[in-house]
């Protein structure tokens, strides 16, 4: 039970979230008017990208990540080792190799494209950009997405840990859970934060749902490029613990670009929902 004000507050507007969540889903699910403008839409244009073009693709987000991420290893790894908030240091610092790196691999990805192309003497196909979405709509379509999304992620949390109870297998949480609430250094806190509730969800956006779910839409359709997407950003996480209610908020979000037609909808909503549980592992109620 929250025993001081803080986690009160947090229990209770975590309540609010959850039936709000609640209102909302009955409202996608009776309100046909609703239902069509949230679920039929599609306002994402067609992507002409070839499938060695989208290995590309992975190959700079990856290659991006592995290589920034070794050089800081390199650099500066012999001074993490002996730093008193080690771990979170490290969450900070490879973070960014992580997410800086595979940035750096999207920047890049637009410029190799047209280089492999001017070799034939030809330009590769453009897709039209989408009206930009302003920051104010993409924010509140990401606070929904989020309250939208509580309850199916609460509901499959409970029952997935359920199962993996009866089956024996390791329900233990994220590494990063265990590292916000032991570090006790202001500044490296802060520092996992942008990490977390910036860089990552930037960077997992532009890979899993402006990259993997837009390809598979295109050459697989929705229910497949769903599936695919969700299954890869749960896996992405490396717990066993979040792997089904994790796949399954990949699936909202990709709905949510979808619907819109803005990656900066699903960033939002992603950075969102990290900041919500880091909150509460910061109060002491990561449990």
């Amino acid at each position: 039970m929250p025993n001081n004000f803080v986690q009160q507050f947090l229990t209770s507007f975590e309540i609010s979230l959850f039936l709000v969540g609640i209102g909302l889903v009955c409202l996608l699910a009776f309100n046909v008017r609703f239902r069509t403008r949230w679920w039929s839409a599609n306002h994402l244009p067609a992507w002409p990208l070839a499938p060695a073009e989208f290995a590309l693709y992975l190959l700079l987000f990856f290659g991006g990540s592995a290589l920034l991420t070794s050089t800081l290893q390199f650099t500066v790894g012999k001074f993490m080792a002996k730093a008193a908030d080690r771990s979170g240091l490290e969450v900070i610092v490879y973070g960014i190799g992580l997410d800086g790196g595979a940035l750096l691999g999207w920047m890049l990805f637009p410029f190799l494209r047209r280089a492999w192309y001017s070799d034939y003497g030809v330009a590769p196909a453009e897709t039209p950009a989408p009206p930009a979405l302003p920051w104010s709509k993409a924010l509140l379509y990401g606070a929904g997405t989020v309250v939208m999304a509580m309850p199916l992620i609460y509901a499959l949390t409970y029952g997935w840990e359920f199962i993996l109870t009866q089956l024996g297998l390791p329900d233990e949480p994220q590494d990063s859970i265990a590292i916000f609430a032991n570090t006790k250094s202001r500044l490296i806190i802060a520092g996992m934060l942008v990490v977390a509730c910036v860089l990552a969800p930037i960077m997992e956006e532009l890979l899993v749902r402006g990259g993997i779910y837009r390809f598979c839409r295109q050459h697989l359709g929705r229910g497949a490029a769903l599936l695919i997407s969700g299954v890869v950003f749960g896996v992405l996480h490396f717990n066993l613990r979040g792997l089904v209610p994790l796949s399954a908020f990949g699936m909202v979000l990709a709905v949510a670009y979808e619907t819109t037609g803005s990656i900066r909808v699903p960033i939002v909503a992603h950075a969102f929902f990290n900041l919500n549980t880091i909150l509460f592992i910061l109060s002491g109620m990561q449990q």
